[in-house]
């Protein structure tokens, strides 16, 4: 029995929903601005400090200011490459504390030696982090931390104020030294929010004509199982009735042929019945290459596959095709299994081609996977590609 499930991302709120996993091609293809961004943000300290050195009168916090800064673009390029999983709170959540980090120790490098009303480079820094974190961290979570600085940097701000030499109300250190971090910051969430909301919106209207078209189409894949059905007796059972019914009398051949035909039509109609989801994948995909020699194998006792979401089978779908397509697979195995709800999948593919030529053929969809799946991996084992992930949030 198949049972119809909300896609994913008709689940996710705008607010709550990642540019990673809404559509990860674009955000491996946000990866150059990653990058980007993180060597502007180690330029600009450097920048500052060159110019402002006679204001530095703690060398040692300036230094762990630089290392919290080094870590936490360390660790946003890190977590931003392509071959890692998809980014998770945990890690996320040590990002922004290296940043609180590098804000505290910046502010007492240079304490009662920093008179003049101006911002300060760790606050423009942290900002552009946060827009460097829109493709893979949710818009609320962006807007939180963004708060959390803009309140760090104002108290720090005017913590600063009795050692200035400008007369004006100590709120205007305030606004002045949270001010970039406010304004990029949110700015970021908001892009966030408004982009994948955009993103969102799209996918379940794809998903929704998806739907329709399928349920369009189960009547033509009713009428072709019968037509099978029909060929096999046309092949075997109406010549073998054909030849009883001319014949004077059964003999002991007939009726051991009645017993065979019995049995092989049963069978038929029994593996049509408990045939699964994944059986019938991989079925359609030979079939559709009939010119080639592919040997397919599905191991799904449960008919997971069939109970999986409509998304979630039609990554399935197109990761088969592309095997064959794009690596010209020989072997295809498709192994679905459920541990405390979570669907994990492996692909087994065997292909004439180096290991290293079949991975790059299949970038797109190693990228695709990890963005809208969990624990993704990707190697070669036992001289076949192994490709391995699970569902589950």
């Amino acid at each position: 029995m198949i049972v119809e499930r909300v896609p994913v991302v008709a689940a996710l709120a705008p607010a709550e929903a990642t540019l990673e996993r809404l559509d990860p091609l674009s955000a491996a293809a946000a990866r150059p601005v990653t990058i980007g961004a993180a060597i502007l943000a180690l330029a600009m300290p450097l920048v500052a400090v060159a110019t402002r050195w006679s204001e530095v009168v703690a060398p040692a916090w300036l230094a762990v200011s630089l290392l919290a800064l080094i870590a936490a673009v360390w660790l946003m390029l890190d977590r931003s490459r392509l071959s890692r999983p998809v980014w998770r709170a945990p890690s996320a959540q040590l990002l922004q504390l290296l940043l609180i980090v590098m804000i505290v120790t910046s502010m007492l490098s240079t304490l009662q030696a920093n008179p003049v009303v101006r911002a300060d480079w760790a606050p423009l820094v942290t900002g552009i982090v946060l827009i460097a974190l829109t493709p893979y961290r949710p818009a609320r979570e962006i807007a939180l931390w963004a708060v959390v600085h803009t309140l760090i940097c104002a108290m720090l701000g005017m913590m600063q104020a009795p050692w200035a030499v400008t007369d004006v109300p100590t709120l205007t250190y305030a606004v002045t030294g949270s001010l970039p971090v406010a304004a990029l910051g949110f700015a970021a969430a908001a892009y966030a929010r408004s982009l994948n909301g955009s993103i969102a919106r799209w996918q379940q209207r794809a998903w929704a004509a998806a739907q329709e078209t399928a349920a369009h189409q189960r009547g033509s894949v009713a009428r072709s199982v019968q037509q099978q059905r029909i060929t096999t007796l046309n092949r075997e059972a109406v010549p073998y009735l054909s030849r009883v019914v001319d014949a004077d009398e059964l003999t002991d051949d007939d009726r051991a042929e009645a017993r065979r035909l019995a049995r092989s039509i049963r069978a038929l109609l029994v593996a049509d019945v408990e045939r699964g989801w994944a059986s019938t994948l991989l079925d359609d995909l030979v079939g559709r290459h009939p010119h080639l020699n592919i040997v397919a194998r599905a191991d799904d006792p449960d008919d997971l596959g069939g109970a999986a979401t409509l998304e979630q089978r039609t990554l399935l779908r197109a990761i088969g095709e592309l095997s064959i397509r794009r690596l010209a697979a020989t072997e295809l195995d498709l192994r679905l299994r459920s541990d405390e709800g979570r669907l994990q999948v492996q692909w087994l593919i065997a292909t004439p081609k180096p290991t290293v030529d079949a991975l790059r053929d299949l970038r797109g969809v190693i990228e695709l996977v990890r963005g809208v799946t969990e624990r993704s991996t990707a190697d070669r084992r036992e001289g076949r590609i192994a490709l391995e992930f699970e569902y589950g949030f």
